[in-house]
């Protein structure tokens, strides 16, 4: 038995915890028997730092590149309910309407508010069973202004059945929000935006985000998920690979297919809850 590359977290003498990978490897003497073992530990605590730096970053840019389509999104409910309290000071019509109204516009803006948090707040590696067709419902609905502002149509196309994958709920929204600010942004003319969920066999589930944006070359798409590559002119060129770094932490892929002045296509491949379940929540996101 070997054990090679295990992420694990250990105690040092002095009490402080350490990220660590564990490698271990049996010695066995000249008659074959088991005489020990050799056992390595690499101690990975500031690698994992900066992991974690490099993703609060990215939320950060994120967040701030939301802004307009947050502060644009709640005006509008602002607004209607600044209008009926006019309408109901001065005594005109149905008082009992405008407040279900009101309360329902004050529902959304809350909405909006919670999604905005989740990004902004600290993350902890939480694994929990997830419906990922509701988790992208709700990204469309958040990104849904900004679509508009751009000219852009989101079409959902999502399979009848539910599927629940085993994530980490706040990176796995940090990825979609990433990958479909970037398929709208990509289409400067505006156009329709597919998000379409397929079963790939027994086991995985395929997302695929489509957009009708200027494609990239072949040369692009080998130098994506390099850090401070990028193809737009305020991007950080952080966010593919720290989407990519979840989704393999996630047991999935991430699979890219662009044709020039046609579009691209992103494919996501992440396990469904199956037999494999009580496996996949033992292991740890890192």
């Amino acid at each position: 038995m070997f054990i090679f590359g295990e992420e694990t977290i250990r105690v040092r003498k002095d009490g402080v915890k350490v990220d660590v990978i564990l490698s271990a490897a049996p010695i066995h003497d000249a008659q074959g028997k088991l005489d020990g073992w050799s056992v390595t530990f690499r101690d990975i605590t500031e690698w994992k730092m900066s992991q974690i730096m490099l993703q609060n970053t990215e939320k950060l840019s994120v967040a701030g590149q939301l802004a307009a389509g947050i502060a644009h999104e709640i005006r509008n409910p602002i607004t209607a309910i600044k209008g009926f309290i006019y309408l109901m000071k001065n005594g005109f019509g149905d008082k009992e309407e405008y407040f279900k109204i009101m309360s329902s516009e004050c529902e959304r803006i809350e909405g909006i508010l919670s999604e905005l948090l989740i990004l902004a707040k600290p993350q902890i590696n939480k694994l929990e069973h997830s419906d990922i067709q509701l988790l992208l419902t709700q990204i469309v609905d958040l990104l849904k202004t900004d679509a508009i502002m751009n000219n852009v149509e989101i079409i959902t196309e999502f399979l009848t059945e539910d599927f629940h994958i085993i994530c980490d709920e706040n990176q796995m929204k940090q990825v979609f929000i990433n990958f479909i600010k970037n398929a709208i942004e990509a289409m400067n003319k505006g156009g329709k935006l597919t998000i379409q969920t397929q079963k790939r066999d027994e086991e995985k589930l395929m997302i695929q985000i489509i957009d009708e944006g200027g494609g990239m070359s072949e040369e692009t798409i080998n130098k994506l998920g390099q850090p401070f590559y990028t193809t737009k002119e305020k991007g950080t060129g952080l966010g593919f690979m720290i989407s990519k770094k979840i989704i393999d932490n996630h047991f999935g892929e991430i699979h890219i297919k662009s044709v020039v002045n046609k579009g691209t296509t992103i494919e996501v491949i992440l396990p469904f809850v199956n037999e494999r379940a009580n496996y996949l929540t033992e292991v740890s996101i890192n």
